[in-house]
């Protein structure tokens, strides 16, 4: 009970930090192990991917007609690509005793982060949470179930596909340098480079986000260093929208003076 002394304050937060304690809410007095909520986290829910994402998800997870048994509330968590806001989402859905948290899109590559992420997914199984990482890389030693894409492949085969078009000079709008996807993409768009021997040219590759603006942007980049591309491989379809905008207000035509890939398939 208050007043607390200010040592004994201290001693008590630094425990809650060392034990990565949370409260239970509304379930600290029922003995159930876990609730019926869900936890879908998503990079960016205005992106069409996630959407459908979300709403596979939603369709498996019970209620009339579902697969699982019984009503389950589904809660989207929109982390923004945020490394913070996903770990905040991840305590929120251990304080409420989520029945299962599915993690969607790629992993940030940060060590501290990746073991921060790893440490709540571990505390969310042994509470008894099923864990699912969706397009993600395996978490071990976590307890949770990994459903990975090959991006590595699906990035070689889609410029694959171009080079047999016969293009040589082909531009690609990656995405954030931190994600998993952004990377391995990209490895398998170089793989198929070299396999043909185009040497790449280090302006042939922009960075940004996952996101139709980016997309318009990054190609007319990619326009301004070098006018003579003639393909772009985007990293996803909604990069890939906006490629095609950039190219149409720059009086290019599509696929006449510039063919357009985009991963995913929207």
């Amino acid at each position: 009970n208050y007043p607390v002394a200010a040592s004994t304050r201290e001693r008590v937060l630094r425990a809650v930090d060392e034990l990565d304690y949370v409260l239970n809410g509304p379930a600290s007095a029922l003995a159930a192990a876990t609730s019926d909520l869900v936890g879908i986290l998503v990079n960016d829910i205005a992106d069409p991917f996630f959407g459908i994402m979300a709403s596979a998800i939603q369709s498996e997870i019970g209620g009339p007609g579902g697969r699982a048994g019984g009503e389950r509330l589904a809660v989207v968590c929109n982390t923004g690509g945020s490394p913070e806001r996903e770990l905040t989402y991840l305590t929120l859905l251990q304080r409420q005793r989520a029945a299962a948290v599915v993690l969607t899109g790629g992993a940030m590559e940060n060590a501290p982060h990746a073991a921060a992420v790893s440490a709540k997914l571990r505390k969310l199984a042994e509470a008894g949470t099923r864990v699912v990482l969706c397009g993600r890389p395996p978490a071990p030693d976590t307890g949770a179930i990994a459903l990975t894409f090959d991006n590595r492949g699906g990035g070689r085969e889609l410029t694959e596909h171009l080079i047999g078009l016969g293009h040589r000079r082909l531009g690609y709008i990656a995405g954030p340098e931190e994600r998993t996807t952004t990377r391995h993409r990209l490895e398998g768009h170089r793989a198929a480079l070299e396999a043909h021997g185009i040497e790449e040219d280090a302006d042939w590759t922009v960075h940004g986000r996952y996101d139709r603006q980016s997309g318009y942007e990054a190609t007319l980049e990619l326009l301004r260093r070098d006018p003579s591309l003639t393909a772009v491989v985007a990293a996803n379809d909604s990069v890939a929208l906006g490629a095609c905008a950039a190219l149409r207000d720059s009086g290019l035509r599509i696929p006449e003076d510039v063919s357009v890939a985009g991963f995913d398939d929207l």
